[in-house]
């Protein structure tokens, strides 16, 4: 570790911000415009400053304040033992101890653990003060301690979007700050001398053409860290450089910004192994230009790397060495870079989260990135890596709910759903990816089944609470909810309705398919209130419930006779001929439900008819139509029983909470026989034509949805909104709380 902790403050959009530690890896994340890139502005001019440049100075948070400051702190604990060690004894090491451990600035480094201690760990913190009128000053005034700093804690940063793709020179820079050779023992004569007794076919004509040169021509002289290049170069076979064998300017800028970065990042990490100074490396975006898989190449390949040199056992080991990595940072939008960076480097990475709402200052939260459960290790694809960059996500359970909350036609009157990233979740990927666990500043709300929590002894009557009902007695415990607080007289009232529901009897009518005293959309609307501060969400029923219900029952009747009049398609090459035979067998006034069964079939287009066929078809549709919604009123008594014969057809629940999958299992039985073999007979009869639509991924949510609103648009398109509200109550409750979440940057 080099760089252990950096804080600061009123800088840039940081009024105050602390990053305590940093691992091997660090990955930088959040949205645009959130503070990512002045992190590196901050490092920038700090290692800049200390380089004595000239640079653009950083402007102040705010003006009231009239300074700014950057504290970085570094672990010394490796270079003090070094430069203390009785077989260091060079004066690069004197140099280093008298300047960074001596007396004068023994108040500079921390002991942290007491000194008869053999290992003893130290830092080291330095602060750049910025004023407003953009003048500096060093928290110390020894120039060599500075200029130390730089030497044993070297900063380096790419910035992708900026980068000379063919221009690698750079390269050569980095190379010759890593290395602790003394150069300045060889002197010019010497390589003179050594030169002309080996390439010379006569004793001085080397020197001699040296000298002619030199007569002619006028040079700056060359730095130490030139010096140092030329005389890498010198041992090398070349010094241009090539990607894959081929000349840079032949390649592509994704394939030439994949192969430098790698480069420099292989260079640092194997150049550092054997040396005391400890890099640190800013990489922006390096995504840019990069195929995914490519992405993923590039961190494994770096992980690789990583691996080769790395101890894994206390005892020496061949090419093994414990000293420590370069810190790697690297600032990202890409899920594929986060997702390898979370499954290769485990415990020796961390994920960094920046945040910042409307105008205010920039928020750091180091997320819980660090996972112990494999399965969801395994499972952990791009799909869940992009929820760390969202800005509102909503857990649902399923693909009909996904269906729901990412219909186009809900979007276009709803427009913040496409801010908010819909993820259909089970319990392994909830309990990992969700903000709570990994302290992601990032608003959510998880939308569940009312059936998780209430468990029902159907043939007792017995109701039971499990599952999340614990946050209620959570709340209580913790004390939000004062029995002795006026103001939360209701918020008390619903808690204690909740607990007294547990074990309870809540007796059902005689056919099954009601509570006969329980409401249970109470208790849901009231455990909902409750949880909210928990980011969770019941649904009174099923999304299938929600979907249809007594409120949108005359559209979904409107639905269903637009699919009779415009997708059900005659299924015969001559429609006249098998209308003239259905005809004669069945009578149309009571018979037209069974023509429709035998004469249609569910199509993406219509036949094109004559107007005579066109005529009976009308005809026999709209008959049945009529037939079908008798029928339906005769076997159930009121819109509530007809409501709960949808619901069951669609793969939902009665307000008892069981679906016919569920009533056919011994402990659930509790549906009258005579309304499932009503039903039964409706599959096969009066809705047959509906099957296709029944199932989970047939399209029917998309459909009906799209159809009405479309029919809203129509009758009062000013009033859309409001209507919707009242035919779909729970569903629009969701997206409008996750709307004003939104738009407040509200996180529980």
């Amino acid at each position: 570790m080099g760089i252990k902790s950096i804080r600061i403050k009123n800088i840039l959009s940081f009024d105050d911000v602390y990053i305590d530690s940093f691992e091997d890896f660090n990955l930088i994340i959040g949205r645009n415009n959130s503070g990512k890139s002045n992190l590196l502005k901050v490092f920038k001019y700090f290692y800049e400053k200390l380089d004595e440049q000239r640079s653009i100075p950083l402007t102040l948070n705010s003006n009231y304040t009239p300074s700014g400051i950057i504290t970085i702190t570094y672990d010394t604990t490796r270079i003090k033992k070094i430069v203390t060690s009785t077989n260091n004894n060079s004066r690069f090491h004197k140099h280093i101890y008298n300047t960074l451990f001596k007396e004068p600035n023994k108040n500079k480094f921390t002991a942290l653990f007491a000194p008869e201690r053999k290992k003893q760990n130290s830092e080291y913190s330095l602060t750049l003060t910025i004023s407003n009128d953009d003048s500096i000053s060093w928290s110390t005034k020894d120039k060599k301690l500075l200029s130390l700093i730089k030497i044993i804690f070297p900063f380096f940063y790419i910035d992708t979007r900026r980068m000379d793709l063919y221009n690698w020179e750079d390269i050569w820079r980095i190379i010759s700050s890593i290395n602790s050779f003394n150069f300045q023992k060889i002197s010019e004569d010497e390589i003179l001398k050594f030169l002309d007794e080996n390439i010379s076919s006569r004793d001085g004509d080397y020197k001699k053409y040296i000298t002619r040169i030199t007569d002619v021509i006028d040079t700056k002289p060359y730095t130490y860290k030139e010096k140092v290049i030329n005389y890498i170069k010198i041992a090398l076979k070349g010094h241009v450089f090539t990607n894959s064998g081929e000349d840079i300017l032949h390649q592509s800028d994704g394939t030439n910004s994949h192969k430098y970065i790698e480069t420099i990042i292989k260079l640092l990490i194997s150049l550092s192994r054997t040396e005391f100074i400890t890099p640190t490396i800013y990489i922006d975006e390096p995504e840019i230009g990069l195929h995914p898989k490519l992405g993923e190449q590039f961190i494994t390949t770096i992980h690789t790397t990583y691996n080769r040199y790395k101890k894994s056992v206390p005892e020496k080991e061949s090419g093994k060495y414990s000293t420590p990595y370069p810190c790697l940072i690297f600032s990202t939008h890409a899920p594929n870079i986060l997702k390898q960076t979370i499954k290769l480097f485990s415990t020796d990475q961390q994920i960094l989260h920046f945040s910042k709402k409307n105008k205010y200052s920039t928020k750091i939260s180091k997320l819980n990135s660090q996972y112990s459960d494999l399965r969801f290790i395994n499972m952990f694809s791009d799909n869940e890596a992009r929820l760390f960059f969202s800005e509102y996500i909503l857990f649902v359970e399923g693909s009909t709910e996904m269906e729901v909350f990412q219909n186009s036609s809900l979007a276009r009157i709803y427009p913040d759903l496409g801010r908010i990233d819909i993820y259909a979740s089970d319990d392994v990927m909830l309990r990992n990816i969700n903000p709570t666990y990994s302290q992601a500043a990032i608003p959510f709300l998880i939308v569940k089944d009312i059936d998780k929590v209430i468990k029902l002894d159907y043939k007792n009557e017995i109701l039971s609470l499990d599952g999340d009902v614990s946050l209620v007695n959570k709340l209580i415990r913790k004390g939000s909810l004062s029995f002795y607080n006026p103001f939360l007289i209701k918020k008390i009232d619903s808690a204690k309705e909740i607990i007294r529901a547990d074990k309870s009897k809540k007796e059902m009518s005689v056919d099954g398919l009601f509570f006969k005293t329980f409401r249970i959309e109470n208790f849901v609307r009231n455990f909902n209130k409750l949880l909210k501060s928990f980011n969770l969400n019941y649904m009174t029923t099923t999304i299938e419930g929600a979907l249809i219900n007594e409120h949108s029952l005359k559209y979904f009747y409107r639905w269903i006779c637009h699919i009779v009049f415009n997708q059900l398609d005659v299924n015969n090459e001559n429609p006249k001929k098998m209308f003239a035979g259905l005809m004669r067998t069945y009578n149309l006034k009571d018979g037209a439900i069974s023509i429709l069964n035998s004469a249609f079939v569910l199509s993406t287009h219509l036949s094109i008819l004559d107007p005579e066929e066109q005529k009976l078809v009308f005809k026999v549709k709209k008959r049945a139509l009529f037939l079908i919604k008798k029928s339906i009123k005769g076997d159930f008594k009121n819109n509530k029983e007809i409501t709960t014969l949808f619901r069951l057809l669609f793969g939902g629940k009665t307000a008892t909470l069981i679906s016919l999958e569920m009533n056919l299992k011994k402990s659930c039985q509790r549906i009258d026989p005579s309304i499932t073999a009503t039903i039964k007979k409706y599959k096969s009869n009066e809705l047959k034509f509906l099957l296709p639509y029944t199932t989970k991924t047939s399209g029917w949510v998309t459909s009906f949805l799209d159809f009405t609103i479309a029919k809203l648009e129509q009758e009062n398109a000013d009033k859309i909104a409001e209507n919707l509200r009242f035919l779909f109550p729970e569903i629009i409750s969701i997206i409008e709380q996750a709307s004003s979440s939104i738009d407040i940057g509200e996180f529980h």
